[in-house]
């Protein structure tokens, strides 16, 4: 049990200080939200493509059944 304490603690305090050298250093966490806005933006575009597709495939299923 000892040893996960001093393990917990030694994580926490690694996580607290890239937190603050990512705060100080404004480059830094500039960067971070830079690559996490692209990361989402790419996100949003798959989904609007794939959301394309299937809206196409489903009308393209609805005109095939009513010809029918």
């Amino acid at each position: 049990m000892k040893k996960a304490l001093i393990a917990a603690s030694i994580v926490g305090v690694a996580a607290a200080g890239v937190i603050l050298y990512l705060t100080r250093s404004r480059n830094g966490m500039q960067r971070l939200l830079d690559g996490a806005e692209s990361t989402a933006d790419d996100a949003r575009r798959v989904a609007n493509r794939h959301l394309r597709k299937t809206q196409k495939k489903i009308n393209h299923m609805i005109h095939e059944s009513t010809m029918e």
